[in-house]
């Protein structure tokens, strides 16, 4: 460390005047970088809205058909539902909402599944009390028990599947 040679710029401000344009032109580029990353976020919290609407209507359909027509029980009506939800959930984000480009989609499914199996344990948990224990209508507390855990979907997928860390689409 004592032979250590320190950092030479090629140029340092000389005047206060040439020191505050650096100061600002550095402020700018920081800002717009800002600015892009806040853009791409919120065009990102737009399309996991705009399609993950898509699985929500999935579920909830799946589960009113197989409880409500079909005579299923509700936890099992949940169970499928949930498969089917997952598996379009999954493409679409994949594909859609956050432009995840892998060479491992199957490893991507899995990692998917892991953290839909938590949302899927909180949601059955939520049917369970206002289904069994409250006497709330089914269909109705299937909706506030998987829209608690789209709330949840949205992060597990953002931060531990489709993290793009290496790819920047946008």
């Amino acid at each position: 460390m004592e032979n250590q040679v320190p950092l030479r710029h090629h140029h340092y401000p000389e005047t206060e005047a040439e020191y505050e344009a650096e100061l600002t032109e550095t402020e700018n580029e920081f800002a717009e970088q800002l600015e892009e990353v806040e853009e791409k976020a919120h065009k990102q919290i737009q399309r996991y809205l705009l399609w993950g609407s898509l699985s929500v209507v999935v579920n909830i359909a799946m589960f009113y058909l197989f409880n409500s027509i079909f005579g299923v029980e509700y936890q099992i009506s949940n169970l499928l539902a949930w498969v089917f939800s997952v598996q379009t959930a999954f493409w679409v984000d994949k594909l859609l909402v956050f432009k995840h480009a892998s060479e491992h989609p199957f490893r991507d499914m899995g990692k998917f599944y892991g953290t839909r199996i938590f949302t899927y344990i909180l949601e059955a948990v939520i049917l369970y009390v206002g289904i069994s224990l409250l006497s709330f209508h089914p269909t109705i507390t299937k909706v506030i028990g998987h829209g608690l855990a789209a709330i949840g979907h949205y992060f597990f997928s953002k931060w531990f599947i489709f993290n793009n860390k290496a790819h920047t689409k946008a």
